[in-house]
């Protein structure tokens, strides 16, 4: 039987959604919670409607019944010039870690 993706970001597929729906995450909310379905790169541009539309299926109801997950977008936008200009920690190679640094006892 081949994989019907549901959510391609996140990998979800159709199966996985309804057996977390028959699990009892009923709602979307839950649902996006549990399964991951909406919280990938497209941030459900891609799946919340075919996924609304697969929960109306599995509960028999009309889809215009299905509220949407939540949106939570940033509190303020930044440009890409203020995110470039932030005081940022060193990325982790440019770090020294104890897992990298070299131990003069074990002769690394």
């Amino acid at each position: 039987m081949s994989k019907r993706i549901l959510c391609r970001c996140e990998d979800v597929t159709i199966e996985e959604f309804g057996k977390a729906y028959r699990d009892g995450f009923a709602e979307m909310e839950a649902l996006k919670r549990f399964t991951g379905v909406g919280t990938g790169f497209c941030q459900g541009k891609g799946c919340l409607c075919e996924s609304a539309l697969e929960l109306a299926r599995l509960r028999g109801i009309d889809p215009a019944q299905i509220p949407l997950t939540n949106i939570r977008p940033p509190i303020e936008p930044l440009t890409f010039e203020e995110l470039a200009s932030l005081d940022l920690p060193p990325l982790m190679g440019e770090m020294e870690t104890a897992l990298l640094r070299k131990d003069p006892e074990v002769g690394s």
